[in-house]
């Protein structure tokens, strides 16, 4: 192992050379929640004071911000062990709390209400999605939808999509930076933060596996999605940003990530509403498969 055992002060920021440590642990151990995803820790960890370390082979991510530690990455360590390492943490003056913890593991041991006050977090629960659905928008529900992208396509019949390249970088950043402007719903901080972690993101696409569409028109990008594979049957969608002036290019760049890799990915995770009412609308109303419950763990 690259990296030394607990305490937390030895933790160290995410680089690009750890990138192929962590997916390994990912692909083996399969979570499901886009916290676990190799491009989202490395592209947030810089801005949300995330640093890393291994304890009993399980490797672990602390967000020194907020103060909790990401559910380890790894076997699963008992209720006990769990809160062993929970006064660990304590001892050396950190919070010893814990987010991003499955449902699974709260109800398999009903003993962990003893130690952990157990909170449901449903601002970080995840959207997933049947793939080949969003590719079809196939029934009642979605029939707004396929009729935007019929409209789009009527009203701008030479559109081109296109894979992502290093060239597109800039044009990426320049369209999501207007995408931005026209949100009222998220503060100038959440804007501003977003849109740091996507420079950094695409500044290294090719490290941390980050594909993407781009959808044209007239040589305009007008709308484009970012995503990588995360679980054997899973990618997840960290970005997708559009122009509001196109009306349908939102829906025609969901169907077409959907299209380009249903082949590939059973499942889309479009991660979480962070507790927008707007987001959250909008994920619901492309009927997802399930929402993937995560909790709070507080140590008592």
């Amino acid at each position: 192992m690259t990296k030394k055992e607990l305490g937390l002060t030895k933790f160290t920021t995410i680089e690009p050379e750890d990138i192929e440590l962590i997916r390994i642990y990912i692909q083996k151990y399969q979570f499901w929640t886009c916290d676990y995803n190799a491009a989202n820790l490395f592209s947030w960890s810089a801005f949300m004071n995330v640093r890393w370390g291994m304890y009993k082979d399980r490797m672990l991510f602390y967000n020194y911000n907020s103060q909790f530690m990401l559910y380890p990455l790894g076997e699963p360590f008992s209720v006990a062990e769990l809160h062993s390492m929970s006064k660990m943490m304590e001892n050396e003056g950190f919070k010893g709390n814990f987010i991003s913890v499955p449902e699974e593991y709260v109800e398999k041991d009903r003993s962990i209400i003893d130690d952990f006050e157990v909170v449901y977090d449903p601002c970080n629960s995840d959207y997933l999605y049947i793939t080949e659905k969003l590719a079809a928008l196939k029934g009642r529900k979605l029939h707004k939808k396929k009729n935007l992208v019929s409209q789009f396509r009527r009203n701008y019949p030479g559109y081109k999509v296109e894979v992502f390249r290093k060239e597109h970088i800039g044009s990426c950043l320049d369209l999501a930076d207007k995408w931005s402007a026209d949100q009222s719903e998220v503060p100038d901080e959440g804007k501003m933060l977003e849109l740091q972690v996507m420079e950094r993101a695409l500044n290294n696409c090719t490290k941390i596996g980050l594909e993407g569409l781009l959808l044209f028109h007239d040589r305009k990008l007008i709308a484009f999605s970012l995503f990588s594979g995360q679980r054997e049957d899973m990618a997840t969608v960290h970005f997708e940003k559009f122009d509001y002036d196109y009306k349908g290019s939102a829906q025609v760049i969901n169907q077409e990530t959907a299209l380009f890799l249903k082949d590939r990915f059973k499942y889309l995770n479009r991660e979480q509403d962070v507790g927008l009412e707007g987001l959250r609308k909008a994920k619901l109303s492309y009927e997802p498969y399930k929402l993937i419950p995560t909790y709070q763990l507080i140590s008592k």
